[in-house]
């Protein structure tokens, strides 16, 4: 299922041609995405301790498996991207993605879509894009005021043990008093007793977004 499509040319009885809502230049675009993805960042993904299960997740996220659509009724003015849901498999593109916008922006934005599909959270999609994509089209969350405003760290992580400035996320663990977050550990877990989650390898992340976001959400 991979581009979602529009008749044209038909009427009420039916007739017409099913049509791409992604037009050519929009699909070769997305397609480098999905390259750029497979072939550049997912080894980087993989050679990272801890992140192996990621990695084999992003690599099943492929256009045959992903209904991809284009500036669909989810976009509006500030929005560069929408799935249907936490580990969902439907991905709209909007205008600030496509062309004429940079190639690095459509790659960038379609990889913060793919961690949401592998059930990642905003904080993952965030972070993960920031470390691996830096220089590469990524920028701050604090540049989108919706990011401080919506608590979206906050509310996309959980204490560990009762400890808020000890948080982790699908993949990863932040210490948000420190703005420093490192690969997710988990240790153990059984039906009676909960698993221990530690630190991993400490990502290089710019941490004063990560920090910044912190406390304007808890001061």
């Amino acid at each position: 299922m991979p581009f979602k499509t529009h008749n044209e040319g038909g009427i009420w009885t039916g007739g017409g041609t099913e049509v791409p809502n992604c037009n050519p230049v929009e699909i070769a675009a997305i397609r480098e995405a999905f390259r750029y993805c497979h072939d550049v960042i997912i080894p980087r993904i993989r050679a990272v301790r801890g992140l192996e299960d990621l990695a084999n997740r992003i690599s099943q996220m492929t256009e045959p498996i992903i209904l991809l659509d284009c500036r669909g009724s989810v976009c509006d003015a500030n929005t560069a991207a929408r799935i249907n849901a936490r580990g969902g498999r439907e991905i709209t593109l909007c205008s600030k993605a496509l062309p004429p916008a940079p190639q690095q922006s459509t790659d960038v934005t379609l990889f913060h879509q793919l961690i949401l599909a592998c059930n990642g959270t905003e904080f993952d999609a965030w972070a993960l894009e920031n470390f691996f994509y830096h220089g590469h089209g990524t920028v701050a969350p604090d540049s989108n005021p919706q990011i401080i405003q919506n608590n979206v760290f906050i509310e996309s992580t959980t204490p560990v043990a009762g400890d808020k400035n000890k948080r982790i996320s699908e993949f990863l663990f932040w210490r948000a008093n420190e703005g420093k977050v490192f690969v997710k550990h988990q240790m153990g877990g059984t039906w009676n007793a909960p698993p221990v989650y530690t630190e991993g390898q400490q990502l290089n992340i710019d941490g004063m977004y990560i920090e910044h976001g912190y406390y304007y959400i808890l001061l």
